[in-house]
């Protein structure tokens, strides 16, 4: 009898188009139940102010003090002016959810992914174009994506608070 493997063999699945981006976005949101890293130049394409996609954000924050979801982002405007639901959700999370904005050399990277407990990521080489990766079930390169997430938010620093003052 063959053996099982204890871990799902990674998969991987080429995207060429925005919308297939998009479509592995939320499926990194549903398949998050730790931990939501997210490196984007503002949100503005992720739809992260959606009711779908807030409560997938809460969902994840709803499970524990542990369960964090992080964002770094070049530019915040966006996220200040056009994302309520997800500013809310920050009050009601205060030390589960952060967004962050990029400094020095983390703010010239071209890139954009987003990373669901460690294992599971979407990726786009240069932002602003619609090929990518879709990785699933890949502790290797979902760590060496970690590993350059931190890289990242390390050269970052808060900027966006559930308060209008910013305190």
């Amino acid at each position: 009898m063959p053996e099982t493997p204890m871990f799902p063999e990674p998969q991987r699945t080429l995207i060429t188009t925005r919308k297939e981006y998009l479509d592995a976005v939320q499926q990194m949101l549903a398949a998050a139940n730790r931990q939501l890293r997210v490196f984007d130049p503002d949100l503005s394409e992720l739809d992260f102010n959606s009711r779908s996609t807030v409560a997938e954000l809460r969902r994840i924050l709803s499970g524990g003090r542990a369960h964090q979801v992080r964002i770094a982002l070049h530019n915040v405007e966006y996220v200040s002016k056009h994302s309520p639901r997800l500013i809310e959700l920050m009050s009601m999370f205060p030390s589960g959810i952060h967004i962050f904005r990029t400094e020095g050399e983390a703010a010239r990277v071209q890139d954009r992914f987003v990373i669901a407990d460690e294992t599971h990521l979407v990726r786009r080489p240069v932002a602003a174009q619609g090929r990518g990766t879709v990785l699933r079930d890949d502790p290797q390169e979902g760590n060496s994506m970690v590993l350059r997430f931190e890289e990242i938010w390390a050269s970052s620093v808060s900027a966006v608070s559930p308060t209008q003052a910013g305190l």
